[in-house]
């Protein structure tokens, strides 16, 4: 493993887990923190960000320890990340740099991939320009000037063609995406969403596990595991579903990399319900506040949510976790625990089913693939049959009361 610096920029009364975040992306990016510095600051340094003088100590200990790189917990100018470099005479790495990296690690699928790739290109288009401006400044136009204005001119150009081709691409591709959300109308779409880690991954894989018989996805203890959005069939008794697990959150996104994360859960519009699940053994304001703005952003209207709180286990005193008043459901549960997964499927029918309405259905016999789609996915209370229909008594969701309504009778 690669061994770094970490260095964590706080600002008065920030969350001190800033520093464990770090040190969790570094490991996932497949290096290891052997030494940590930090500094409170209260006004950026333009030339360094942080002070000289920690600047100073970092070159000091990279000394002593061997150690080439350096990770900033901070997104740094062009200008401030050559400045570093310059004086320290180490490679220095920033915040977006270094999620940018795990990104393309972890990017498996076609669509990923082009998502990464478009969002590493979004943040070097403005860095090229600050970095022409800032030669300019420097020297006056003097040796700014030539080839070396015509490189960038060329850079930023082909940067920005590229750009363009990555957008019709992932337009191709969302195409391709509606065509399948359509073969899965008929079936209840739930989504999972959280933070990195907070182990939707392993909820998905243990409702598999008791639920479904497709295979399991990808799931490790590292922020970002997997950045594939994956979708996989559950069977919930009469209530069939399908289950997809999103891209984690992570705080401190660049508005370029933030458009980007936003656009991979897109696919939360076209959900029936969201399991919102939290990590409750570590800041969980800061995990609510960030996912509601989110949900916000992307507006996923009216939709039903279940806040699943998960690791309890980890969790020594459940009294502040219990305090957390939400309007939606929420449940307490370890995705490890079988029984907590049975308890959450079994809260995910209660919520799907809140609003449902009873009917008395009576279906021709010549509508046979109606019929075999409501004795697929509910569950019947009572059934007869006369000359010329089955007669269906049973609690049906508003979305097939509306689409079936010509079956239903009404007193």
């Amino acid at each position: 493993m690669q061994e770094v610096i970490q260095v964590n920029v706080f600002e008065k009364n920030e969350n001190p887990n800033k520093e464990f975040e770090l040190e969790s992306l570094i490991n996932t990016a497949g290096g290891k923190s052997v030494a940590k510095i930090s500094q409170v600051i209260s006004k950026v340094n333009p030339a360094y960000y942080i002070g000289s003088g920690k600047v100073s100590e970092i070159e000091d200990i990279a000394k002593k320890l061997d150690v080439k790189t350096v990770v900033f917990d901070v997104e740094l100018s062009a200008s401030q990340l050559r400045n570093l470099e310059e004086k320290m005479k180490l490679h220095v790495v920033d915040w977006t740099t270094l999620i940018l990296d795990i990104f393309a690690q972890r990017a498996n699928t076609k669509e990923a991939k082009l998502k990464i790739k478009l969002a590493q290109l979004k943040y070097q288009l403005p860095r090229i320009n600050k970095w022409f401006a800032y030669l300019s400044r420097q020297s006056g136009g003097i040796g700014t000037r030539g080839p070396g204005e015509t490189m960038l001119e060329t850079d930023k150009r082909a940067i920005v063609r590229d750009i363009r081709s990555l957008e019709e691409k992932l337009k191709d591709l969302e195409k391709t995406k509606s065509v399948n959300r359509k073969s899965r109308d008929k079936i209840l779409n739930i989504s999972l969403l959280g933070y990195t880690n907070a182990g939707k991954s392993t909820i998905l894989n243990n409702m598999l596990k008791i639920f479904g018989k497709e295979k399991y996805v990808y799931s490790d203890d590292l922020l970002f595991a997997t950045l594939d959005t994956s979708t996989r069939r559950l069977d919930f008794s009469n209530t069939k579903v399908t289950l997809t697990d999103t891209v984690g959150f992570i705080d401190n996104l660049s508005k370029e990399l933030n458009d980007s994360f936003l656009t991979t859960l897109e696919e939360i519009k076209f959900s029936d319900m969201l399991l919102v699940v939290i990590d409750s053994s570590y800041d969980i304001e800061t995990q609510l506040k960030t996912i509601d703005k989110a949900l916000d952003d992307i507006d996923v209207g009216n939709k039903k949510i279940l806040y699943v709180f998960n690791k309890i286990d980890k969790i020594e005193n459940d009294t502040l976790l219990l305090g957390y008043k939400r309007k939606e459901e929420k449940i307490y549960i370890s995705a490890k625990n079988q029984d907590d997964i049975i308890k959450l499927k079994e809260k995910i029918v209660d919520v799907i089913k809140d609003d449902y309405i009873k009917v008395k259905m009576k279906i021709p016999y010549e509508d046979g693939k109606v019929l075999d789609y409501i004795m697929t996915n509910y569950d019947i209370d009572n059934k007869d049959y006369d000359e010329s229909s089955s007669i269906l008594e049973f609690d049906i969701s508003k979305k097939d009361y509306n689409k079936y309504e010509r079956y239903i009778e009404k007193n």
